[in-house]
């Protein structure tokens, strides 16, 4: 899978954590999906509101990780041992 992998995490939570600790760290840890689409303001015009508990779910607890051929394997390792710690806890 190219360009990144996307994972859906057991919690939102989870999700902030990891997020917490990677975000700003360059590794190419981010979010797809911030809401779900009936949640985003500037839709609302074609997207009518609707019980999307699914949707909602998976951007809750949602991210994406870079796959890209300049994250070396350092810096992944890192990306997976905050993965690992965070899911221990």
């Amino acid at each position: 899978v190219w360009p990144l992998f996307f994972l859906q995490l057991p919690s939102e939570a989870a999700r902030e954590e990891v997020l917490r600790r990677l975000w700003t760290a360059g590794l190419g840890v981010s979010r797809m999906f911030a809401h779900a689409l009936p949640d985003y303001a500037y839709l609302r015009p074609w997207v009518e509101e609707a019980p999307v508990p699914v949707a909602r779910a998976l951007a809750a607890r949602s991210l994406t990780i870079s796959n890209s051929l300049w994250l070396d394997e350092g810096r992944f390792a890192r990306t997976v041992h905050t993965l690992e710690t965070v899911l221990a806890d």
